[in-house]
């Protein structure tokens, strides 16, 4: 799990600090960086896992015009911008940081102002710094003596330490180390989903037993379900449960399906008869609400998960009184013994945010590039006697992160 995501001179974030729990809300005003902390992680993701430039593309971001840090002090001629974690991956005591700017001088197209890593496994410490980095308004955990590996070379003009594994001995278990942290952020993943995209026919299941992995629109889920029928009947049981639950009280969906047609799988909904039995519900007739609520559910039932997954708006198309049913999804794929995910939530809902009143150090304002925990704010327990979360913080009794 990740405990901290660290952002330097990052869109809206100038120097910020986020810890974070196995579930985390973000709630601000449009522009209040919630979107901007999603985006973080997934190109920190890309950096381990492709390099520097696969994550920052040319013409994708520009680096000409942060102005935040005084540019002589950071060893080039423009600012750098910086993203770090922490957490615990796989078994390891995980810090890493990386503050870059482009360089077109450069053979990679990037200059490394400063990279850093700290790898605890078990008793064995692995420990590596190169470059420096402006003065900040905290201390990096990955900060130390200047000491990189010999068999990597440490000029700025550089790719990330992970795009060298290939220059460590096989054998290396530092090497093993940054190839279990590269695995961990292979499974991050980011999702918006959208009935429109649910609705659609997707590809048929290959038959290999190999499970597909719900994409962030949920344009597959059929395929996913098809997955679940023929192949891990236990959790396609799990997942109608979480179906039937939200359809008490509304339309009677008991009953979910798959059918082909040539190469392509789509989904059926079946919905309680008024006598006896069930009839089929054509997809086009079933509620953007359901489509939505299915793919959240299936992807918990799925047998695998992303090590973390930012949700983006997840109470779009839901009506409010539903909300409680998703963070009950929500809960369950944190709590799985085997495969758990860290859920990391964008929203503007009050409604949503009512859920996680007894949870304050989950729920995180954001305004204008800074954070704020709702349990470090003064006398929040007060308050909270008073109104619901999504009352106080919609009619800006906190006065922080309020959409007005």
């Amino acid at each position: 799990m990740l405990r901290e995501i660290r952002l330097i001179n990052y869109k809206a974030f100038l120097c910020e600090r986020i810890k974070l729990e196995p579930i985390t809300v973000f709630i601000g005003s449009n522009g209040s960086g919630k979107s901007s902390v999603a985006s973080a992680l997934y190109a920190l993701s890309t950096i381990i896992r492709l390099g520097l430039l696969a994550a920052f593309p040319e013409g994708f971001f520009s680096f000409w015009n942060l102005r935040n840090f005084e540019p002589l002090d950071c060893g080039y001629k423009y600012p750098p911008i910086g993203i770090g974690i922490s957490g615990d991956i796989d078994g390891m005591a995980v810090d890493y940081d990386i503050l870059f700017t482009r360089d077109d001088n450069s053979q990679t197209g990037f200059y490394i102002n400063y990279e850093g890593i700290k790898v605890q496994n078990g008793e064995s410490t692995y420990h590596y710094v190169a470059g420096k980095h402006p003065d900040i308004d905290f201390d990096l955990p990955t900060e130390g003596t200047q000491n990189w590996l010999p068999s990597i070379n440490d000029h700025p003009q550089r790719e990330c330490i992970f795009t060298a594994l290939a220059d460590l001995d096989t054998k290396d278990a530092f090497q093993q180390s940054l190839r279990r942290i590269k695995k961990y952020v292979q499974m991050m993943s980011r999702y918006q989903f959208l009935a429109s995209a649910a609705r659609m026919p997707c590809e048929r299941y290959d038959g290999t037993g190999r499970p597909p992995f719900l994409k962030p629109d949920g344009s597959n889920l059929a395929e996913v379900v098809q997955y679940l029928q023929e192949e891990k009947r236990g959790r396609l049981v799990e997942l109608k449960d979480w179906l039937r639950k939200y359809a008490e009280g509304g339309n009677k969906i008991v009953d979910i399906g798959v059918a082909t047609y040539e190469d392509k799988v789509f989904m059926n909904f079946f919905e309680e008869g008024k006598r006896k039995g069930s009839f089929e519900v054509r997809g086009p007739l079933v509620s953007d609400g359901y489509w939505v609520f299915t793919a959240f559910a299936c992807l918990a039932c799925s047998p695998t998960l992303p090590s973390t997954a930012f949700f983006e708006e997840p109470e779009s198309h839901l009506h409010p009184h539903k909300l409680p049913i998703l963070r009950e999804v929500f809960d369950s794929m944190v709590a799985r013994d085997e495969n758990p995910c860290q859920v990391l939530i964008s929203s503007h809902s009050p409604y949503f945010l009512d859920l996680f009143k007894e949870s304050p150090q989950s729920v995180i304002f954001l305004r204008n590039g800074k954070t704020t925990r709702l349990s470090d704010l003064p006398d929040y327990d007060k308050v909270l006697s008073l109104y619901s979360l999504g009352e106080a913080w919609y009619s800006n009794v906190f006065s922080w992160g309020n959409p007005l």
